[in-house]
């Protein structure tokens, strides 16, 4: 009798230590999950912060600085020439009074952006509602000047340019 009741509590034991085990790896499961859809979360969010900066734009001088930065960055590296170049731009061309502002958020929303042809496509509609005929050809002489100052003006800077005329509607 004693001998049946120690095998009964042993089973029940047993099955009760089998069932923990269950509970345990469902649960290690149900992490591995979680930490899965969570990172995929996040990866989906870094995506979006990372094109946000671009999104924020509203301002054409704003988009048109950042135009410059990042034709000057695909012509050659950043250098304080081209930053005084595009200093000259703003201030002389676009009569900002106060450049460092500007300057200072196109060069960090430039960091973000990967080719500046997508920029062109972006922002056209932008600098051909709030700009005339004659500031937008300024506008493209201004990134070509200060991607100039940059390097030399290859033929994938050419022909990024030459796509910025297209889409401003200056092809004639």
């Amino acid at each position: 009798m004693i001998y049946g009741l120690i095998a009964i509590l042993g089973g029940v034991a047993f099955w009760w230590w089998r069932f923990k085990m269950v509970s345990e790896a469902a649960n290690e499961i149900g992490d591995v999950a979680g930490r899965a859809w969570g990172k995929y979360k996040r990866h989906k969010f870094r995506k979006k912060v990372e094109d946000s900066p671009l999104e924020s734009i509203d301002d054409p001088a704003a988009a048109a600085v950042v135009m410059m930065y990042s034709m000057a960055k695909e012509a050659g590296p950043l250098t304080e020439a081209v930053e005084a170049a595009i200093r000259v731009e703003v201030v002389s061309t676009m009569k900002i009074l106060d450049p460092d502002e500007i300057m200072v958020f196109s060069k960090w929303v430039a960091s973000h952006v990967v080719d500046a042809g997508n920029l062109t496509l972006r922002y056209s509609k932008l600098w051909n509602g709030a700009l005339s005929t004659e500031e937008r050809r300024g506008f493209v002489d201004m990134v070509e000047r200060v991607s100039a100052m940059a390097g030399p003006l290859d033929t994938a800077i050419h022909t990024k340019l030459s796509k910025l005329r297209e889409r401003l509607g200056l092809l004639n």
